[in-house]
């Protein structure tokens, strides 16, 4: 059965991104315990993923691809992690900042193809540093569902939270222990791989992480799909969010910051993006209470002043809130300690790695205090302030020389995802490290889908040769610029 599994995954994944599967439960016997008390083992896998955002599914699919026995553990009801529960719809480009080479294929671009293809996703100016794709994040958690379910070499765990982590005396982590409906569990393992955003996995594991100070860390959104935004902006032409937010403005609020597009395939709704919750440490249970209590209160306070300043009128509905994200979308918390930390230089100046995980063109973009600040590729810098007045002024300058030879993507190294001291854990997505600058820019879910591969591979590999974290990159993970991944 293994055997057959193995030679025809092939086609299982030809038709995974939309085809339907059955899920069938298998485990070792419940008699099983951990070393040292009495929690169940329910499952034996070769490779456990904790996290199932975009980012931790694709690394179970490319440990799965590889003959491996995944467990990925998610503690919500849905795959997707901020793309989905935080109502983000943009991946960036996955071309360089020409928009003529592209940089990033794999499970990223057979996604949004097939999204395309099904009018689920539009496709925006690849050149664009703002926006690659936007997507029906439905759609977008419907794929993500069929990805996990088309491979039998995958146990998913929803509604389930990782507590705990078993180590060996020699340091190598043996058991995630888990709590879920059936209460307090373990799954064994021979590979971790930490993607749960806040390294709480590897903070479990013994493993060394850093922070910012509250008020350093990149703010945090609350998004939210609006209705009405599509008559009143056709009813009054003078509508802007930029009349409602900033000092001043009708909501109350400091910052000025917002963007929005309207709902792929529900053309009446809007995506709104235009809350700011800052000095919040999503990795502090009472900072993470503060902020989604605060994200909603923002956005009620945003809609409340746009039907003050643009009252509906007789006969009409006003701007309602059709649906809040079930979860703030956090841009940075811990980090871990790895043995190499990415730099502003590395970015800004392409640096080429031995051992790349990820290529990606996104500009350098800090949320920070009541603006933000761009460092573009091509030596450009920009930031937004709010001004006394209540609008927003642009401060444009450049970081290099106009004449200057600059580079057109920049890599990420496996070394980035590997925690120091780390025996059989590494670590994929924002919990990266990397310098507050250089985090501005490889933080976005293009770049963390692809350290998602790379550590499914890497897993794999480390799982079959009987190797150490840190010696087990795979370089299949990364194709060559313009070259698809299999």
């Amino acid at each position: 059965m293994h055997d057959t599994i193995l030679t025809t995954r092939r086609n299982l994944l030809k038709t995974a991104v939309f085809g339907a599967a059955a899920f069938t439960v298998s485990g070792p016997a419940a008699a099983e315990k951990t070393d040292g008390d009495d929690v169940p083992v329910c499952f034996s896998a070769d490779v456990c993923v904790l996290g199932g955002s975009t980012t931790g599914v694709f690394a179970a699919v490319r440990a799965a691809e590889k003959g491996m026995r995944v467990a990925i553990v998610e503690n919500e009801g849905f795959f997707g992690g901020t793309a989905v529960g935080g109502y983000v719809p943009i991946w960036h480009s996955l071309y360089d900042t020409t928009g003529k080479r592209q940089i990033i294929s794999g499970l990223t671009d057979r996604i949004e193809r097939e999204l395309v293809k099904r009018r689920e996703a539009v496709m925006k100016d690849p050149a664009s540093p703002s926006a690659g794709a936007i997507l029906n994040v439905q759609a977008l958690s419907f794929a993500l569902d069929s990805l996990v379910s088309a491979n039998p070499l995958i146990r998913p765990f929803l509604h389930a939270r990782v507590v705990a982590a078993r180590k060996s005396a020699d340091g190598r982590v043996t058991h995630a222990i888990i709590e879920d409906k059936d209460g307090r569990r373990a799954i064994a393992a021979k590979f971790f791989i930490d993607a749960t955003g806040d390294a709480d996995f590897a903070v479990q594991a013994g493993l060394s992480t850093w922070k910012h100070a509250r008020t350093d860390m990149q703010a945090h959104t609350t998004c939210a799909i609006l209705s009405g935004i599509d008559s009143l902006s056709r009813r009054r032409k003078d509508f802007s969010f930029g009349k409602i937010l900033g000092r001043g403005g009708e909501a109350a609020l400091g910052h000025s910051f917002w963007w929005g597009c309207e709902v792929v395939g529900c053309p009446s709704l809007t995506f709104f993006a235009g809350t700011r919750i800052s000095k919040c440490d999503p990795s502090s249970a009472d900072d993470l209470t503060r902020g989604e209590m605060e994200g909603r209160a923002q956005l009620k306070k945003i809609v409340d002043a746009v039907n003050r300043r643009f009252p509906p009128g007789k006969g009409r509905a006003p701007v309602a809130v059709a649906a809040v994200a079930p979860m703030m979308g956090i841009r940075e918390s811990r980090h871990i300690d790895a043995l190499y930390r990415v730099t502003k230089d590395d970015v800004l100046s392409g640096k080429r790695f031995d051992d790349v995980v990820a290529r990606g063109s996104y500009r350098i973009d800090i949320h920070e205090g009541e603006g933000i600040t761009f460092f573009y590729l091509d030596g450009r810098k920009e930031r937004m302030v709010a001004t006394e007045n209540g609008k927003v002024k642009w401060e444009k300058s450049r970081w290099s020389a106009k004449d200057a030879r600059h580079a057109t993507w920049y890599e990420i190294p496996y070394r980035a995802l590997v925690p120091k001291g780390s025996v059989n854990v590494i670590c994929a997505g924002r919990m990266i490290d990397a310098s507050r600058e250089a985090y501005g820019a490889i933080r976005v879910m293009v770049n963390c889908n692809q350290m998602g591969e790379s550590a499914g591979l890497a897993a794999a590999r480390a799982v079959k040769e009987g190797l150490a974290a840190a010696d087990a990159y795979d370089g299949s993970a990364i194709p060559a610029p313009g070259q698809a991944m299999l």
